[in-house]
């Protein structure tokens, strides 16, 4: 389906990078480190209070709503709050350990490892992350992967975050790729799928969460082994 294509860029998270495993064990660490049983606070509710909170900051920030620092200076203080814990020399410091202890985790979506290593040396891989700058090169070396790509462009250095299409075409330029030659896969129906369908570029939607796509994704896949069949 895709043999004309020769240069092929990933999202991380939730993509390659397991987010969701890495920052369950971290959570669970922290939790245990900062004795947040004792401030009335069980562990299944700070993972749940974590979820709902993360994912509607990540939300506003692909909406374009809120900067990166909003995500990194407010998550832990709203968490900890909205679960009756006003410390926000406590908060501080969990999200600081947070940030240190997640992207060390070597935890990848089931098949990333197959996929890349069948699919090396057949294309140049690339990743497209809008997470933070300073932590994206852990997570590649964390997961063991960092040595299959050649350009690892984060919104940081690009001056744009997906779905802007500028992302994308600095993402083409740094990798000098054409759009009819490339392909972006990506989880994110909105960041990845509708932002490189703005740019020109075919998109294979992963979607092992039956999520809604506003359009119609190139290719649609619930496991990154079915890939390896179209590459």
């Amino acid at each position: 389906m895709f043999r004309s294509k020769r240069q092929l860029f990933f999202d991380l998270d939730h993509t390659l990078w397991d987010y969701e495993a890495c920052s369950k064990e971290t959570l669970e660490e922290l939790w245990v480190a900062y004795n947040l049983d004792e401030r009335g606070v069980p562990l299944e509710n700070f993972l749940h209070k974590f979820s709902e909170v993360n994912e509607a900051l990540w939300q506003q920030l692909h909406a374009g709503l809120i900067s990166k620092d909003v995500i990194r200076n407010d998550r832990f203080p709203t968490i900890l709050a909205e679960l009756d814990v006003v410390d926000n020399t406590m908060a501080e410091a969990i999200q600081h350990d947070y940030i240190s202890v997640c992207p060390t985790k070597p935890y990848l979506i089931d098949g990333a490892l197959q996929l890349l290593e069948t699919i090396a040396g057949r294309y140049h891989l690339h990743i497209i992350t809008n997470g933070f700058d300073d932590i994206q090169s852990v997570k590649l070396r964390s997961g063991g992967i960092e040595h299959f790509f050649d350009e690892v462009i984060t919104s940081g250095v690009a001056g744009y975050q997906k779905p802007e299409k500028q992302i994308f075409e600095y993402a083409l330029a740094k990798a000098k790729a054409e759009p009819e030659e490339s392909l972006m896969i990506g989880d994110n129906p909105l960041s990845d799928i509708e932002g490189a369908y703005l740019a020109g570029i075919d998109q294979v939607f992963y979607n092992p969460d039956n999520l809604y796509c506003p359009i119609k994704p190139t290719l649609e896949i619930t496991s990154l082994s079915t890939l390896i069949r179209h590459l």
